[in-house]
């Protein structure tokens, strides 16, 4: 490997994680078939399809509402409220706003 591509893995690896996952093979097949048209490893196109479901307006309304069903469900304690308010102001008072 070359100084120049081996930088440019280093940078393009650097702040990922690997991991291993069981896929189907339909899916498998049309990772391929994108990855060869796109020129791209097949990394690239699951981080791709991996942002587009999790931004989408559906991912996106299911996560609010489980949030707000957890709240629901065990709500928050005005004592830990004002806890975090009361730290927050301490905090936020030491900064320079100007």
């Amino acid at each position: 490997m070359h100084e120049a591509q081996r930088q440019r893995t280093a940078a393009y690896d650097s702040g990922m994680k690997k991991m291993i996952v069981s896929l189907p093979d339909h899916q498998v097949e049309a990772i391929d078939r994108i990855r060869a048209w796109q020129r791209v490893p097949r990394s690239r196109v699951i981080q791709h399809a991996l942002d587009l479901y999790l931004t989408s307006p559906r991912m996106v309304e299911e996560a609010e509402r489980a949030y707000e069903a957890g709240y629901r469900a065990i709500p928050e304690d005005p004592a830990d409220a004002e806890a975090y308010a009361r730290a927050a102001a301490e905090v936020l008072g030491e900064e320079d706003w100007t």
